[in-house]
């Protein structure tokens, strides 16, 4: 519910004009179909919800996205990343193939709750050499009788299908 109301409120303050600059978001949602009627079984109906409850992307520098926070919505606050214990920051050259294939093949992207460090155990480090995913590195896991590529994303382990095509070389 936090998430669908700060959505809301965001795309008014873009919408308002008297605000000198736009805050950009993301929200990674994902999309499941059920039944309009599930003792008939008839109609199906699209249910779109937030992947991760309260996880919303801003983009913008730490501090500007801090004060933007503070002084709109003192409630909300920056995840810290795990490894690092500080906001968590995620550059713009890994975001946006990251959004962009959200957009695209949101099924294709888990988010998953355990840290990048149970992956990296027993596997190596690769980097993807071709596709959207370039120069990201992480770890090929079978996950439910599937390859996906695991890396790290801002103190989150994410798993990508559909990787297994793509070129590889060890990262050192």
């Amino acid at each position: 519910m936090a998430v669908k109301s700060f959505q809301k409120w965001i795309e008014a303050y873009n919408a308002d004009n008297t605000h000198p600059t736009k805050q950009p978001f993301f929200i990674h949602q994902a999309t499941s179909y059920a039944y309009k009627n599930a003792e008939t079984q008839r109609g199906v109906k699209k249910i779109v919800k937030p992947t991760i409850s309260g996880l919303v992307f801003l983009q913008g520098t730490v501090k500007s996205i801090q004060k933007f926070l503070s002084q709109y919505f003192p409630q909300y606050h920056l995840v810290n990343d795990r490894c690092h214990g500080r906001p968590a920051s995620i550059r713009d050259t890994i975001m946006q193939p990251f959004m962009n294939v959200l957009k695209a093949h949101p099924e294709q992207v888990t988010l998953l709750n355990a840290p990048i460090e149970k992956f990296a155990k027993d596997h190596v480090k690769l980097r993807v050499l071709t596709g959207p995913f370039k120069d990201y590195e992480g770890y090929i896991i079978r996950i439910n009788r599937n390859r996906q590529l695991v890396f790290d994303f801002a103190g989150r382990a994410v798993a990508l299908r559909g990787v297994h095509q793509e070129d590889f070389e060890v990262a050192e």
